[in-house]
């Protein structure tokens, strides 16, 4: 009777934002920066750890936080489709181009989306979003639930690529809408990736794959595509789109296949194209007021990190590939991220490949330093900006807080027992970690 009651009064009293909120990848507008600052210095299995929650599943989807509520999607099958850790799923054969000789694996996969008592770990409830047997295999360190939903105080929003599933549901857990956006295959077979981004009462899905271009907005509150973009060159990324409130305009980012294209979110209207660049496909943009910091790498070469600065419109494509262009500010050659997300304070661009943390000055584009994080064999979450410390943690679960500034500063860490591919979500003194096999609350 009780949860009749509170579940009746919540319909008409929706969750409210606050400024501890970590409403979809990346935090606030998808840049890397948490609203809220103080946190643990140190961790681990005993110490400061406040709960955690088996996950029923797969996925690497970062959870999102909204009021009280922490929200996550997995994928549930019988068969155990837990992703491998790097060193182990580069041994198979996607890793060695051999995508197009794997299938899909022969199950029925529940794709859910989990709702959870933040401050106890308790699980209010789970709904199913879609079912059924997957078209197409992902890399075993990928997931069938690795894009991270949204929220915002009307609901969460989820978007399954395996699937082609865009949907909404209430906070109480009822689903509200679904799109489809169509089932395609992706390079070797690694799967899908990209999260969605949140804006005004807007969501935005990117979907770029080996059959589709498709960057479409849908109203949050009825499921109806407000405008779409289709690119003519269909090649998969695995980037987020991110929302850049510069000191101009609001603009929504989106990147892959050596093109970066701006939009007015309200319209869909492109502001400006950036080609002929090593745009991100495995990471993301960052962003601060002024200037954007984006780049790429692979497993064969690092690629050039570039800054461009706020007011750019049309075409500035470079006509030789990663020269300068109009609007951009500096070029490193040799400083693009791998596959976690680069993170700006306004003064300071934190780049991760691998296990080494690269620091530059954001006005100028020097490097002030570049070390070796300890204990970190690969890192790929993407860093996180909390107050005057960055948040790293490798896929073994060893966490490092670097002092933001301009020199290399070790203040705290910790360690818990799985594997780490997500994002942090962070929330009032609290960080959330999704591991292959558990929640966990890290609390002050």
């Amino acid at each position: 009777m009780l949860k009749i009651l509170f579940s009746a009064c919540c319909l008409f009293f929706p969750v409210s934002l606050i400024a501890n909120d970590f409403p979809q990848f990346r935090g606030a507008n998808g840049i890397g920066v948490a609203e809220s600052t103080e946190i643990p210095l140190s961790w681990s299995m005993t110490d400061h750890l406040a709960w955690k929650i088996e996950i029923s599943g797969s996925g690497w989807s970062q959870p999102v936080l909204i009021g009280e509520k922490l929200y996550l999607t997995t994928a549930v099958s019988e068969k155990n489709l837990k992703p491998k850790d790097f060193s182990d799923g580069v041994k198979m054969p996607q890793s060695m181009g051999l995508g197009g000789l794997t299938r899909a694996p022969n199950t029925v996969i529940q794709w859910q989306v989990h709702c959870y008592d933040a401050k106890t770990g308790e699980r209010v409830w789970v709904e199913t979003v879609t079912e059924g047997k997957p078209k197409f295999p992902v890399h075993p360190s990928n997931t069938y639930a690795t894009e991270s939903p949204v929220a915002d105080a009307n609901g969460v929003y989820a978007f399954f690529g395996a699937t082609g599933t865009v949907a909404g549901l209430s906070h109480q857990g009822q689903i509200l809408w679904r799109q489809q956006l169509g089932v395609f295959s992706t390079s070797n077979g690694f799967g899908t990736g990209s999260s969605l981004a949140i804006h005004n009462g807007k969501v935005f899905v990117q979907h770029f794959t080996a059959g589709s271009g498709i960057l479409a907005c849908f109203d949050t509150k009825t499921g109806d595509q407000l405008w779409r973009s289709d690119r003519k060159k269909n090649e998969c990324s695995w980037s987020s789109p991110i929302i850049w409130q510069n000191k101009m305009r609001i603009e929504l980012l989106s990147s892959g296949n050596d093109l970066i294209c701006s939009y007015d979110p309200e319209t869909g209207h492109e502001l400006w194209r950036l080609g002929n660049v090593k745009s991100p496909t495995a990471c993301s943009i960052a962003a601060d007021n002024r200037q954007i910091y984006f780049g790429g790498s692979d497993p064969f070469s690092t690629g050039p990190l570039f800054a461009m600065q706020a007011g750019a419109s049309g075409d500035i494509s470079p006509k030789k590939k990663n020269e300068s262009f109009e609007t951009c500010r500096w070029v490193e050659a040799k400083g693009g991220p791998g596959m976690p997300s680069p993170v700006s304070t306004g003064a300071f661009v934190y780049v991760v490949d691998k296990n080494i943390l690269k620091c530059y000055d954001a006005e100028s584009g020097n490097r002030l330093y570049q070390n070796r994080l300890p204990s970190a064999p690969m890192v790929a979450a993407s860093p996180i900006v909390i107050g005057d410390k960055l948040l790293l943690i490798d896929e073994a679960g060893n966490s490092t807080l670097i002092k933001v500034g301009s020199e290399f500063e070790v203040i705290g860490g910790g360690k818990l027992d799985d594997i780490f591919w997500s994002t942090p979500a962070v929330g009032d003194g609290t960080i959330y970690f999704r591991g292959v096999n558990a929640l966990y609350c890290v609390r002050k």
